[in-house]
């Protein structure tokens, strides 16, 4: 092993992805003030929560240091959260969108409990059906009415009660409207316990667009924290009623983690402040960005995929279809060449498309005119050329993060 070939390659990719166009729905960028944390000392100790005047943090039989700056900036996320987010309880100790799902149906369900699950194939998370088998829980598909781009409620529910359902995960990727909820609970009966996985979508929801969930007849929003909320690879949980999620929250502090990693708690609290500040209008762009690069495509030629509203899209996602260009491997590396990276799957009715994401470009400060750029580039790059010397100048103009403290700081 020679660690500094090691170290010089990771550099390397450091400098690479500085200079590519990043259209990805799952991925986002940080503020320099969230960053600041993550180089942190403090990454390297507990966070045990508030202490006494003498910092020292009581647990009953366990006595620590207590960092009693890091609970103020987690009280203030908390408070944010909640309020954003009509929540009566958070939790922002999970460690990632999958742990997240874990703790949020550990806390809710008992082993051999029936759990309604989102199949692959109608944009559900990959990951969900073996959870459910591995911690113990029977589990049943929802059905859904692709043609509409919405759960199928009527058929939904009959399986739910049939089966003797106890909750419904909700755990879709790929989607561009809000899901039908408000009749999804009509149908369930109240006493269902629904949960949202919003790792997709929760940043919109925190500028209050998109949907609601606690608000529509979601029990629970689960969510991981680095899509169109911008922060750190982590997770969060919020509950809609205060007995509930008291009671559950109970349990995932009690046995379901140890360590929030103090950092990354650190820098979701910054983001979370930033979208309780700046939410609204960076919400509101991620979406008109969406149909404009929607628009740019169907310009060009493209089919891209409408939204039950009647838009492009509701969201962070545009699903631009790309079946009948050439082979998906072949147009993909035609990307890459020229520093452009996207994502291509075919959920939602096995075509292929890009899940073109304008989350992370809408904070680096790109709007309408920019979208049909970057469609003008994609295009270019798939009919061969080689542009990647232009893509990397219009990448450089736009190194600020918009919508952050970064600016008030002197980031």
């Amino acid at each position: 092993m020679n660690i500094k070939d090691l170290v010089n390659h990771v550099k390397d990719d450091e400098e690479r992805d500085r200079n590519f166009l990043h259209l990805t729905a799952n991925e986002a960028q940080m503020s320099k003030t969230a960053h600041l944390f993550l180089g942190s000392k403090l990454s390297e100790r507990y966070h045990f929560g508030h202490g006494t005047k003498d910092h020292i943090a009581d647990l009953g039989v366990f006595t620590g240091l207590s960092l009693d700056s890091i609970a103020d900036l987690v009280d203030a996320a908390e408070a944010a959260t909640k309020e954003m987010l009509g929540a009566a309880v958070v939790n922002l100790n999970l460690l990632s969108g999958v742990h997240a799902m874990m703790c949020s149906i550990l806390s809710t369900t008992e082993p051999g409990d029936m759990v309604m699950y989102v199949p692959h194939s109608a944009g559900g998370h990959f990951a969900t059906p073996g959870i459910l088998d591995r911690i113990g829980r029977n589990k049943i598909p929802a059905t859904y009415d692709l043609a509409n781009l919405k759960f199928n409620v009527q058929k939904t529910a009959e399986d739910f009660h049939a089966n003797k359902a106890k909750a419904f995960y909700i755990d879709v990727s790929y989607y561009i409207n809000p899901h039908n909820l408000s009749e999804l609970r009509e149908a369930l009966g109240q006493d269902a316990i629904i949960i949202y996985d919003a790792s997709h979508t929760v940043g919109l929801m925190l500028g209050q667009e998109f949907q609601a969930p606690l608000k529509e007849g979601a029990n629970v929003i689960s969510a991981n924290t680095h899509k169109t909320l911008p922060g750190p690879q982590k997770g969060l949980i919020a509950f809609r009623d205060l007995e509930f999620g008291t009671k559950a929250n109970e349990i995932i502090n009690g046995s379901l983690f140890s360590s929030p990693h103090t950092h990354h708690l650190a820098s979701l609290s910054i983001t979370l402040l930033e979208m309780k500040e700046f939410g609204e209008a960076y919400a509101q762009q991620v979406i008109k960005n969406s149909n404009a690069v929607a628009e740019a495509f169907v310009k060009r030629g493209y089919e891209v995929r409408k939204a039950n509203t009647g838009r492009y899209s509701e969201n962070h996602q545009t699903h631009i279809f790309i079946d009948d260009i050439d082979n998906q491997y072949d147009m993909y590396k035609k990307l890459i060449e020229n520093n452009i990276s996207t994502n291509f799957d075919n959920p939602l009715g096995e075509r292929l498309y890009i899940r073109f994401g304008s989350q992370e470009i809408t904070r680096r400060g790109m709007k309408e005119a920019e979208m049909d750029t970057i469609a003008e580039f994609i295009h270019r790059a798939f009919s061969g050329g080689n542009i990647k010397d232009e893509v990397i100048t219009f990448n450089k103009q736009f190194s600020t993060i918009n919508y952050s403290f970064d600016s008030s700081l002197g980031l």
